[in-house]
């Protein structure tokens, strides 16, 4: 028996299977019955023995072609698995993405570094700012894709995951008890839905609060939540080792998740962006407490 199977072989194999006749599975192929006949014959002869029972014009497969199917049909889809990767790192391009500072930070950086290690023909230009303002980018296509807060986006996008967020606050200083409560938070003038409700149930429990410092910068916010400046509004998963949450018993209302979506502008049809939508929908996923995990790249 010879030690290979030819793609080509195999392909006129499972299309004689599935169509259960030569003559139709001929027409789809563009080759002459002929051409099929002695190319399954040549097949047989590899494998040592029938694969095809014959009966008029009617073909079926013996138990052993059967068994040949089931692996002709994973060798061929193995084939255009390799050919559709190889096709994408041959994609040429640039891609403007956009990010919010908190992915910026985290794994992202990492599942982009090895999308540009495999696509090396693709040029990638990272943008860093808040959901409103990379919604607002993608609306007016002044960048091609962004992972960001969905709920500024009224346009269709891709979810990836769930972030969550909490109070936090430098544990040495008691801000619970302080009145009004010193806030640390992003500009207010910049539409947040998150933080205003969280800023209403503050209003509705009776507690005065003031914004002592305010930025766009989640690395200023970081710094002063940790000086003990004040209490901020943090993503979970950008929490570091020296701040604790404030709760429902401290007096502080719980703050409801984000929806994290990659999205895409109108005007954004290249290739070079489908292959980074499609490779940063697949390998992110999300475990139930928000924070990001990267799925297996291979």
């Amino acid at each position: 028996m010879e030690s290979t199977l030819s793609i080509d072989q195999l392909r006129s194999f499972v299309t004689i299977a599935e169509t259960g006749s030569f003559t139709r599975a001929a027409a789809e192929l563009f080759r002459t019955q002929p051409a099929l006949s002695m190319q399954m014959k040549r097949l047989e002869e590899q494998v040592g023995t029938q694969i095809f029972l014959r009966e008029g014009k009617q073909v079926t497969v013996t138990e052993a072609g059967q068994l040949l199917l089931t692996y002709a049909r994973r060798i061929l889809a193995l084939n255009e698995l390799a050919l559709s990767k190889l096709s994408v790192v041959e994609t040429e391009g640039s891609v403007r993405i956009g990010v919010l500072e908190e992915v910026a930070l985290g794994p992202l950086v990492d599942l982009l570094t090895k999308f540009g290690r495999l696509c090396t023909r693709i040029r990638l230009e990272l943008v860093v700012a808040t959901s409103y303002e990379l919604t607002s980018m993608i609306e007016g296509n002044r960048i091609n894709l962004a992972v960001a807060n969905t709920v500024h986006t009224s346009g269709s996008f891709s979810d990836l995951w769930e972030e969550s967020y909490v109070w936090a606050a430098n544990p040495a200083y008691k801000f619970e008890t302080m009145d009004p409560i010193p806030l640390v938070l992003d500009p207010l003038k910049i539409p947040c839905p998150l933080r205003d409700v969280s800023l209403r149930e503050l209003d509705e429990r009776g507690r005065k609060w003031n914004v002592v410092f305010s930025s766009v910068s989640l690395t200023a916010m970081q710094a002063a939540v940790s000086a003990g400046l004040g209490v901020g509004i943090i993503a979970r998963s950008a929490l570091t080792p020296d701040m604790a949450i404030l709760s429902e018993e401290h007096g502080f209302p719980d703050i409801e998740p984000a929806r994290i979506g990659l999205l895409r502008s109108s005007d954004s049809h290249s290739e070079a962006v489908d292959c980074l939508a499609d490779f940063l929908t697949t390998h992110l996923r999300a475990d139930a407490v928000g924070r990001v995990r990267l799925a297996e790249v291979t």
